[in-house]
């Protein structure tokens, strides 16, 4: 499911578009708009969206101030405006596509129809897939397959895998998040599972069990996403 947020300050755009993006339920899950900067900032921070629809003026900024203080952008971006001089611009920021206000529908679903091609064609074989681990000894190559949790240790991130192994990598959770497609799943602020190991939810605890036995918390703004993921590939 891809989480779609947009940042316009404009009623009738938002309503125009949520209507329009509910006729692709299947696919994109509507977060909801933000109506400035700051606000843009503390949704994508806290709902880590798929797509950003990003208007360009905004009361107390730009759209592409939101960029410039996020910094690590992970997620597509769509641009709204309604001047033409901002095209290059947008290009300049990585932009995967520009739309001109008052959109049309027909455009709007063709951006969206490329931009879930786009997702869904990173989402790779994990069976073969490995990463590279620096340590003091040199590089571990991990199939992430054999990847059971990942856990935020401040700075670094602790790394368990099937065999009862446990790593350490001078990463951050977020930035394994953004490298490792499925099965790896981020339930917690400070979790990621590898969703081929889940046996069972606790609802007494909001947690994970893993076959390994392994107990893995999860957050209440990233339950119903999980769930939601399974519902669909069912």
């Amino acid at each position: 499911m891809i989480k779609v947020l947009m940042v316009e300050d404009e009623r009738g755009a938002v309503e125009v578009f949520k209507n329009l993006i509910g006729r692709h339920e299947d696919n994109f899950r509507f977060m909801g708009a933000a109506q400035s900067v700051k606000e843009a900032v503390a949704r994508i921070r806290e709902d880590e969206p798929d797509l950003l629809i990003l208007d360009i003026s905004l009361p107390d900024g730009t759209g592409f101030d939101v960029l410039e203080i996020i910094e690590e952008i992970n997620f597509e971006v769509i641009f709204l405006t309604a001047h033409e001089n901002f095209a290059i611009k947008a290009i300049k920021n990585n932009a995967f596509d520009y739309i001109l206000k008052p959109f049309q529908s027909t455009e709007m679903n063709e951006a969206l129809k490329r931009v879930k091609e786009k997702i869904s064609s990173k989402v790779t074989d994990a069976g073969t897939k490995k990463i590279a681990l620096h340590t003091q000894e040199g590089i571990d190559f991990i199939n992430i397959a054999d990847i059971l949790y990942l856990k935020a240790s401040s700075n670094y991130t602790e790394i368990y895998l099937v065999d009862g192994a446990r790593l350490i990598a001078s990463k951050t959770l977020k930035s394994f998040q953004r490298l490792l497609e499925h099965p790896m799943h981020r339930v917690h602020n400070s979790y990621m599972v590898n969703l081929h190991f889940i046996k069972k939810f606790e609802k007494a605890d909001s947690s994970l069990i893993l076959t390994s036995g392994a107990s893995i918390p999860v957050s209440k703004q990233r339950k119903s996403e999980l769930f939601n993921f399974f519902v669909k590939e069912i």
